[in-house]
């Protein structure tokens, strides 16, 4: 059977394969949540006590931390309608800043960032998985390369299978940490049991730099709210859809995580969240006792599964938006008519995720590489916005007064990127080479984007 028939993309005329446009304003918002939510919102609270004085001021950052976040997706939303292609940031970064820029990023996305992503959730994923169903420790690296396969081949199936498993796992996640919520709330329990409130046992930086400090882990925590951009060529009326699926999905955990940090601390003191880093464990085996921690196991399971499954179905966009420009290995742009799914993407997606599963050694090592280098492009991203304005100003290209404006501009973008700017910088000091290390490969982009260039020319001569 034939390949899907070619579209041509408006900006250079090359054919791009088509996909249907058939993901829905709950399957979209399904993608921006569930690509958020993971393992963070029972990792990250521990490291915030660790910087933090006391819950209001923890409270307040985890609100600062989804305001910030919402600063650039208020962005990303405008980008968005402007370019509802499938690519997301690789799309905004070709049409602001030309090829090269565009290359590199589809180069990070599919050498670092959507690799070691996987990797690394799907490594806690095994480690909580296995704890849930019994399973040894040496069981982990089987049991997460099989989530990553398992997932590959649902969305290889077809696009309705891979968004129908998203939204149910995302809707069973927020289902299972509200009921987390509920318990904290409702059921019996002794409280804290420090009768101190209000220190955490490592809160020795002056407030200013405390607050920058805790924001690392609290914005990696809500990373992920870019993802639905990727799928913007398979959405149904996306100049309506993109912007609510993008700002009601920033909005709807904001929601979770503020409420889950309210449900910690009302069984745990903030010395507490400080002192234990699995807090959310802590949370429930004081609540419903020993047999909570394996329920607990479940609710982390299927939260990471679902992250997982996010990824794996956003990622291979990527490729093949940049397949199809002409700009990478033209099978890497293959989508299978009868499927409509990127088919050769997928595949090629996993291979890369299950060899950074190999050789790293667990989610710290693995999400050392991606952080850095996503945060970056994230920052490059959001100023396409003044380029876009830019060419508007100069009637270069036409101003749809109906559609979506970023509220603020140019305040939301330029502040999203100063703080991005302070990110990056922490994460290089805190994370060691691993960031750098993942920086430089994504830039070996623009040295092997010149061989491909001089290559297509040397082949059409």
């Amino acid at each position: 059977m034939a390949d899907a028939l070619p579209h041509a993309d408006s900006a250079s005329g090359a054919a791009r394969p088509l996909l249907k446009r058939q993901i829905g304003l709950y399957a979209a918002t399904a993608i921006t949540v569930g690509s958020i939510i993971g393992s963070g919102i029972f990792r990250s609270p521990h490291s915030v006590a660790q910087e933090l004085s006391s819950g209001t001021i923890m409270l307040f950052a985890w609100v600062l931390g989804g305001l910030l976040s919402l600063c650039g997706s208020l962005v990303l939303a405008e980008l968005a309608v402007a370019h509802p292609e499938t690519g997301g940031l690789y799309v905004f970064l070709r049409r602001a800043f030309g090829d090269r820029l565009g290359f590199v990023f589809g180069w990070a996305s599919l050498g670092v960032i959507k690799p070691t992503v996987i990797a690394s959730i799907a490594s806690v994923f095994a480690i909580y998985f296995c704890d849930a169903v019994g399973l040894p420790a040496s069981a982990q690296f089987g049991a997460a390369a099989t989530a990553i396969l398992v997932l590959t081949v649902i969305n290889w199936l077809g696009v309705r299978e891979g968004t129908n498993t998203q939204t149910l796992l995302t809707t069973l996640k927020v289902i299972g940490i509200l009921g987390l919520c509920v318990a904290a709330f409702l059921l019996p329990h002794g409280g804290p049991t420090d009768a101190t409130t209000t220190a955490s046992p490592a809160a020795s930086h002056p407030l200013l730099l405390a607050l920058v400090l805790a924001m690392i882990p609290i914005l990696f925590a809500y990373d992920g709210w870019t993802d639905s951009t990727y799928v913007a060529g398979e959405i149904v009326n996306p100049r309506r859809t993109m912007p609510i699926a993008i700002l009601l999905g920033i909005v709807i955990v904001v929601a979770v995580y503020v409420m889950t940090n309210l449900a910690y601390f009302s069984v745990l003191s903030p010395t507490e969240v400080g002192q234990y880093e699995a807090v959310g464990s802590e949370t429930i085996r004081r609540i419903l006792g020993d047999g909570g921690g394996r329920a607990l196991a479940v609710l982390v399971s299927v939260s990471t599964f679902g992250t997982v499954s996010a990824s794996i179905l956003t990622g291979p966009r990527v490729t093949l938006a940049m397949a199809a420009d002409g700009l990478f290995w033209r099978r890497a742009a293959h989508v299978s008519e009868r499927r409509g799914t990127p088919d050769f993407a997928l595949w090629l997606q996993a291979a890369l995720s299950i060899t950074w599963l190999w050789f790293a050694g667990g989610f710290e090592d693995a999400s050392g590489w991606f952080v850095t280098t996503s945060w970056l492009l994230y920052g490059l991203t959001i100023a396409a916005v003044f380029v876009k304005r830019r060419r508007e100003a100069r009637g270069e290209v036409p101003v749809d007064e109906g559609s979506y404006r970023t509220p603020l501009y140019p305040l939301t973008p330029v502040l999203f990127i100063l703080v991005t700017v302070a990110l990056i910088a922490s994460d290089l000091s805190a994370s060691g080479w691993r960031a750098g290390a993942g920086v430089a490969i994504a830039a070996i982009g623009f040295p092997l984007y010149e061989w491909m260039r001089r290559s297509r020319r040397g082949a059409g001569a």
